[in-house]
């Protein structure tokens, strides 16, 4: 988030923050290469060593450091910290762990080309694996990964669509194009993005899946999920399920009310039955900027390429609140 808001903006405050999650990064670091994920207010870490989603958000991360560094001296630290972790890869069992690892392999080889064949070699038995698991547990009416829908659900298919720019592999496109448009359809009703709910998430035996309680992180992870869609294939459909992603954070939802509090510029923790949840957590805040963070970066790159929407889609016109700037 930190990086992303400096390559926008290029204000001292995300470079600030940057440089201070870094080192934090730095302190949850392993000896072995791993990552721990919980530490106490008194620095003292709380576990052994983290879980597998932990590990592939920090791969994420620091792709993204050595990608768009906000200065010069956080890409060294982050190097050596990638190329570390990298010896745990192959050993990755999770979907989600395998998924955003996928996801910061393809940063990484953005940042440094030199690094391609080096990336694809490690990106293929990840993504053989997702493309596996779908194969599984896949059903004519059922094109998921598992037997169930939870949390996160749209980094899956994220993932093999950044799968398919690292290898160029066709089957790896298919399963992304085949799930995403699965997902699409369960959770896109005409204009409104409704989420899978976590009462009981959505089994593949179930009717239909539970409404409630729906979270940040699953608009957020849909959002860059449709980016990479586009990116991948240049159809503009997924830059309407952008916008309409984005859009329920302020209050195109099932509810019809904002989850953006526009007095802290803070995001609630959840939207429930009975309307939002009052908590402003620091990972639904942190969703709803990289949301609009990485719409505001897809929507410069779409005005400097000229590339043409059709009417109605609304991706290039909607105004972003609540950014920490203007346009």
């Amino acid at each position: 988030m930190a990086v992303k808001h400096y390559r926008i903006y290029g204000d001292e405050v995300s470079k600030e923050l940057a440089a201070r999650y870094l080192a934090f990064l730095m302190y949850a670091h392993r000896v072995d290469g791993r990552f721990h994920n919980f530490i106490g207010f008194d620095r003292r870490t709380l576990d052994e060593v983290g879980s597998e989603d932990c590990f592939g958000r920090v791969l994420w991360a620091l792709a993204w450091v050595i990608k768009a560094p906000p200065e010069s001296g956080l890409t060294g630290p982050a190097e050596r910290m990638l190329n570390k972790a990298l010896y745990w890869i192959s050993s990755l069992t999770h979907p989600r762990g395998k998924a955003f690892s996928i996801t910061g392999l393809h940063r990484w080889a953005e940042a440094c080309p030199a690094e391609a064949d080096r990336v694809e070699e490690l990106v293929r038995p990840l993504a053989d694996d997702l493309v596996a698991t779908y194969q599984q547990h896949s059903q004519p009416e059922w094109q998921w990964f598992l037997p169930e829908m939870t949390y996160d659900n749209a980094k899956l298919p994220e993932a093999l669509f950044r799968a398919y720019q690292v290898t160029g592999s066709e089957t790896y496109l298919d399963v992304a194009q085949r799930t995403m448009g699965f997902l699409s359809k369960k959770t896109y009703t005409g204009d409104a993005f409704c989420l899978v709910g976590n009462q009981g998430w959505y089994p593949s035996d179930g009717e239909k899946a539970p409404v409630y309680d729906q979270q940040p992180i699953d608009a957020a992870a849909m959002i860059t999920a449709s980016l990479a869609a586009f990116d991948a294939t240049s159809q503009p459909e997924y830059l309407r399920n952008a916008w309409l992603a984005l859009e329920w954070f302020f209050g195109r939802n099932v509810q019809g009310v904002s989850l953006y509090d526009p007095k802290t510029g803070g995001c609630f923790d959840g939207l429930t039955e009975h309307g939002v949840n009052k908590n402003l957590g620091a990972e639904s805040t942190i969703c709803l900027l990289l949301s609009q963070l990485s719409v505001l970066d897809a929507r410069r790159e779409i005005s400097r390429r000229a590339i043409d929407l059709p009417a109605g889609n609304h991706f290039l016109d909607w105004n972003l609140q609540g950014v920490g700037g203007g346009e």
